[in-house]
């Protein structure tokens, strides 16, 4: 079995969303096999903390449908062709009552594609999220919703992971019917038929609920309520424009546009709360350029690793400054930290612009030692995407040198067994 094309987006009626993803069989009877799907729903982020209890984040749960406190209704399905192939649709809605009127919570649609012969080819599942199940869905809000499975044998393709900007309800529909002839609405007197099962589904109900009593309306009201759920739709996207600069709640895939006008590097593999920290950041960490401090925020930014950061300016020899002398041979410590941080002796001037010249006026050294246990592999990619952006935070008159390493004992573990020799050699 095969899971993908997971996706969230915001539904045409306002304040509620769909999601979508979609299980592809591999060999007979897969889908008939149990299987747990959870959906959770959360802001901000996809980081969804353990809660104690009952999970407040969950909006659908496979096995346990419908949700507590709810009843389920099966509505009416549908079958549609594709070419050879047949699509079955089944509805269900698990609603709560609320007054003597049934409020949807959660609605499950499944489509299951048949093939010729009658053997599954693939299955939908779409939920349709009211905001009922999990906290109330504000409109303007991106939600971050995350699928987590329980199924043996499944295979993931793709992220299960997806955000969208839920919409809000203005009521279009209804003002552009009242702006109509009395007239026609004096004869628009045909209501909609029941239908079984589906008095929960906003969609398909006898009336709407204004002032608080329910009005039954013409098949002329209903025809005007098709172009007002998209003019409701369209005027919420208008209302978001004010707040796509907004960084701490705006949707995370508007960060990568903030950061191209302020001319940032996003670290695309980072967190959404470190990102958003980036971008907030960015103008006082520009400051920062060329500085001690700064060298240490970008390389740590870079690579997750805490530098040290030493002028060589320090142990260049001039005749003229005071305190410059010759190597102590007969001190083994003096001996112990030649080039390495800890150094404290005088060199002559190394105008040289290689990785092995270290003693110049505009050179600084940039100390870096890998985590414990972290892979080669691991650490030459930080190593060569430290030294191939030293441009991001050091003038153009200052050249960095970066230096790796390796404590001793960490030499000989398999992890780092070939830096050993590669730090013996930078670093000499």
């Amino acid at each position: 079995m095969k899971l993908q094309s997971f996706a969230a987006a915001s539904d045409l009626v306002g304040r509620r969303m769909r999601i979508v993803w979609e299980l592809i069989p591999e060999a007979d009877g897969e889908l008939a096999q149990p299987g747990r799907m959870v959906l959770r729903r959360k802001t901000r982020d996809f980081e969804f903390p353990a809660a104690a209890g009952a999970d407040p984040f969950v909006v659908y749960d496979s096995d346990a449908f419908p949700p507590p406190g709810t009843q389920a209704s099966l509505v009416p399905g549908w079958e549609a062709r594709d070419g050879a192939n047949r699509i079955l649709a089944t509805v269900d809605s698990a609603w709560v009552d609320a007054g003597g009127r049934r409020v949807e919570v959660v609605r499950r649609t499944t489509r299951t594609t048949l093939g010729p012969d009658g053997k599954p080819l693939r299955r939908q599942i779409e939920i349709l999220d009211s905001g009922a199940a999990a906290a109330r869905i504000e409109p303007g809000t991106a939600y971050y919703y995350r699928l987590d499975t329980v199924w043996p044998g499944l295979k993931i393709s793709g992220d299960t992971r997806d955000s969208a900007t839920a919409t809000n309800i203005y009521g279009m529909g209804r003002r552009m019917y009242r702006m109509l002839p009395e007239v026609y609405r004096r004869y628009d007197v045909v209501t909609r038929p029941a239908i079984a099962g589906a008095e929960s589904i906003l969609e398909a109900a006898a009336g709407v609920e204004e002032q608080g009593r329910l009005m039954q309306y013409g098949q002329l009201r209903r025809f005007v309520d098709l172009f007002g759920v998209a003019l409701d739709f369209m005027r919420s996207r208008a209302e978001g424009l004010r707040d796509l600069h907004d960084v701490d709640d705006c949707d995370r895939r508007l960060l990568p546009l903030m950061a191209d006008w302020l001319g940032w590097d996003l670290s695309f593999d980072a967190p959404i709360p470190v990102q958003r920290h980036q971008i907030r950041y960015a103008a006082a960490l520009y400051r920062l350029t060329g500085t001690v401090p700064g060298c240490m925020i970008w390389v740590q930014r870079l690579t997750g690793w805490r530098p040290r950061i030493k002028e060589f300016a320090r142990n260049v020899f001039f005749t003229n400054q005071p305190g410059s002398t010759s190597i102590d041979t007969a001190n083994p410590q003096t001996l112990a930290n030649l080039r390495k941080f800890e150094d404290q002796s005088h060199y002559t001037y190394d105008a040289g612009a290689g990785d092995d010249h270290w003693y110049a006026y505009n050179a600084i050294g940039i100390f870096v030692t890998p985590d414990t246990g972290e892979s080669s592999a691991s650490v030459n990619r930080k190593f060569g995407k430290l030294r191939n952006h030293l441009d991001l935070f050091l003038p153009f008159n200052v050249r960095g040198v970066v230096i790796l390493e390796v404590p001793e004992q960490n030499a000989s573990q398999g992890s780092s067994a070939n830096l050993g020799q590669r730090s013996q050699d930078q670093i000499q």
